[in-house]
């Protein structure tokens, strides 16, 4: 299923070698027909917000079910470690390398500042001056 986020960070196979066989299970050979739902992340020129566009094939429990497995497999730690593994792999594929390191310095300072807050918010709740520390 995750396989399929690959084709976004990676050139097409068939431009690299024509005659090889793609090893990518790829979502645009997908008849569209076969698809239950699908969640597409998108950025704009010029913009900063993230588009989440939602589709479902037809309002029955058939899709909603299939959009409840998208949403399990979403707020999965290893959903998260997946896709930045992809984009890993896919643009030391096509050699770039200091791309690739401007997305992880980009994520490592996103996760020390999300430690940071998390400490500081934890910090808050502690009194100056413990109770029983007036006591003694």
């Amino acid at each position: 299923m995750l396989n399929k986020l690959l084709k976004i960070f990676s050139k097409d196979q068939k431009q690299n070698a024509p005659n090889a066989p793609s090893e990518r299970n790829d979502a645009a050979e997908e008849p569209k027909d076969n698809i239950l739902a699908s969640v597409r992340y998108s950025v704009k020129r010029n913009s900063p917000n993230v588009i989440i566009d939602i589709d479902l094939e037809d309002y029955n429990e058939t899709s909603a079910s299939a959009v409840c497995t998208i949403l399990d497999v979403l707020c999965e730690d290893f959903c998260y470690a997946e896709t930045i593994n992809m984009i890993r792999v896919a643009l030391i594929q096509d050699n770039q390398e200091d791309l690739l390191l401007k997305i992880f310095t980009h994520i490592s300072q996103e996760a020390r500042d999300k430690i940071l807050k998390t400490y500081k918010e934890s910090k808050k709740d502690e009194p100056c001056i413990k109770p029983s520390d007036m006591l003694k």
